[in-house]
């Protein structure tokens, strides 16, 4: 079994570095163990009938290393941080993938086990990104901005709503989101990174 702990570590642009120079170990890394479930995530999100995620990530894999990584070579560290690069960038690809390769050829019937874990794996995302956000959201000092923000942002209530049932101003309500979802970002940057 590999240690990939020493790869853990690493600021993206070392990894990247890696990379580039053809490190096995960085590869199989950033492939299978750092971004695996990025990838998972896309695939499953994508497709309603069973597929093989190893086979697309392979298949993304020649896409980045294809003519000495010239696509990865297109990855800024100032620009992004690398796992928003690589979700975009295999989004991207899973996708047009699908449109070019897939859906263009055959109709896949659709598996109920399949969808079921696509459904599973989906709802389990969207809970863990609802603890983070109320994490974040606890973390805020005032009291007023926690609950507005909490009812637009995890109960989905519309500006108008929370203005109407705390007795404020819409263009309030509006201000308190928008300054509160800016230290939110900050709170989260490194969510999932």
């Amino acid at each position: 079994m590999r240690d990939y702990k020493k790869y853990e570590v690493l600021p993206d642009s070392e990894l990247v570095d890696l990379l580039l120079a053809n490190d096995g170990n960085a590869i199989v890394y950033f492939f299978y163990k750092k971004y695996y479930r990025v990838f998972e995530y896309h695939i499953y999100r994508m497709f309603t009938y069973r597929v093989d995620v190893q086979e697309f990530v392979h298949e993304f894999f020649l896409y980045l290393y294809q003519d000495n990584w010239n696509r990865l070579r297109s990855y800024n560290s100032e620009q992004s941080k690398l796992s928003t690069w690589v979700s975009a960038v295999s989004s991207h690809f899973f996708l047009y993938y699908k449109k070019t390769k897939i859906d263009s050829n055959a109709f896949i019937p659709i598996n109920g086990q399949w969808d079921e874990k696509v459904t599973s794996y989906k709802q389990e995302c969207k809970e863990q990104v609802i603890m983070d956000v109320t994490k974040a959201i606890d973390s805020l000092k005032n009291d007023t901005e926690r609950e507005l923000v909490r009812q637009m942002l995890i109960e989905g209530m519309d500006y108008e709503e929370v203005a109407k049932l705390h007795n404020l101003s819409v263009d309030y309500a509006y201000t308190v989101k928008s300054r509160a979802v800016a230290r939110l970002r900050n709170i989260l940057k490194d969510y999932r990174a």
